[in-house]
């Protein structure tokens, strides 16, 4: 078995929103990468994330209660999740500050209403 590894690239930043693509696999360790990652991101000028998700492969082994630890905390903080797996829609569905997006083309219609 090989080691997991995670991608996280920057792909538009307009005003407060910034739009992360994400590519490898999502394991334990990978979580608390990505965790930290976006965390590092969270500023008074970027509190809007669109996170694509359509280029990650989710470790099985990766327990669903540690998915909500996947965002950084805060209120003031929204993330549009694009192209996530139903187990991180059940474990993040209850969380206010999410909203789920089945493709790109819906992300991207939301992103370009903004100013």
């Amino acid at each position: 078995m090989g080691t997991a590894t995670i991608q996280v690239r920057v792909l538009a930043v307009a005003g407060r929103r910034v739009w992360v693509a994400v590519s490898g696999t999502l394991s334990a360790a990978t979580l608390r990468v990505l965790h930290y990652n976006l965390c590092a991101r969270v500023t008074d000028e970027r509190t809007e994330f669109y996170l694509d998700f359509n280029a990650v492969r989710w470790d099985e082994n990766l327990p669903a209660a540690e998915l909500p630890r996947l965002l950084p905390p805060g209120g003031r903080l929204r993330f549009h999740i694009v192209g996530a797996p139903v187990s991180l829609r059940g474990q993040l569905g209850s969380d206010v500050r999410c909203r789920f997006h089945s493709d790109i083309a819906s992300a991207w219609s939301e992103w370009s209403r903004q100013p």
